[in-house]
């Protein structure tokens, strides 16, 4: 009885730190989708090199949502940059 007592805290833990995860993910996929649209609204996604933007993003959402220390930073590059290439690419086309 103790052991499943202890393997089910378990799953509830790994369960609730894998749902935070989510959680900051989510947020700052938002954030990198927010700050890319306001790029291409002020003309900097035509001006400025696509990873200095990207960098200069990623950067500022990991700020904003005190993920620095969470080991997100190249992942959120590479979130950013493919926004911004997609934005880029879409809006060459109209």
């Amino acid at each position: 009885m103790r052991k499943l007592l202890l393997i089910g805290l378990a799953l509830a833990l790994s369960a609730c730190a894998g749902q935070t995860a989510n959680t900051s993910n989510a947020s700052l996929n938002a954030c990198l989708t927010q700050k890319a649209y306001a790029s291409l609204n002020d003309g900097s996604l035509f001006t400025t090199e696509l990873k200095t933007l990207a960098k200069n993003i990623s950067s500022t959402c990991l700020q904003q949502l005190a993920l620095q220390k969470a080991g997100l930073n190249q992942e959120s590059v590479t979130a950013a940059t493919n926004v911004l290439t997609a934005l880029k690419n879409n809006s060459s086309k109209k």
